[in-house]
């Protein structure tokens, strides 16, 4: 018997929880799951991705795509992933929380981390526990080491096989 999922992003900054409904799951078991999706609005820059959460490093780690297909960038959201299961409806919820940090790495290499203010921003708030915070510290130093260390191009590998599927 099949389970039906579902998933939600969760942002605290802006605050929302949305469905996100288009997005086709490609792979799925216990620690990683892996998505497809396209933009809602047309966009000039770039037009779809393909994303692998890793549940236990807290990473999603996108392949943004141009219209073409091409390359955009490496797009990895710090999140933590939240799964309820209703076993009487074979339910599974997926809550991708979005711990605010991110980190882009661009086609030449260059690495960026973004919205570090957002995540102080978030605990000042109370938007965000400090355990909240010092993982989602935690996974970005952990995703930066791996990315410094070359290891990251297995990540991309895993991401990559799926643009022919």
């Amino acid at each position: 018997m099949n389970t039906s999922v579902t998933l939600y992003r969760k942002r605290h900054i802006p605050e929302e929880c949305v469905p996100l409904k288009n997005d086709r799951i490609l792979f799925l078991d216990d620690s990683r799951l892996v998505t497809a999706w396209n933009v809602l609005k047309p966009r000039s820059d770039f037009a779809s991705g393909i994303s692998l959460f890793d549940f236990e490093k807290h990473w999603k780690i996108t392949r943004v795509a141009k219209a073409d297909g091409s390359l955009y960038h490496w797009y990895c959201d710090i999140m933590n992933v939240h799964i309820s299961e209703e076993k009487e409806t074979n339910t599974s919820t997926y809550l991708m929380e979005d711990l605010l940090i991110d980190i882009v790495i661009e086609p030449d290499g260059s690495v960026h981390v973004l919205d570090l203010d957002e995540a102080a921003e978030a605990f000042e708030k109370g938007l965000i526990t400090g355990a909240d915070l010092t993982l989602a510290l935690n996974a970005a130093d952990a995703l930066l080491r791996i990315i410094r260390n070359g290891e990251f191009v297995e990540y991309q590998k895993i991401v990559e096989q799926y643009i022919k599927a």
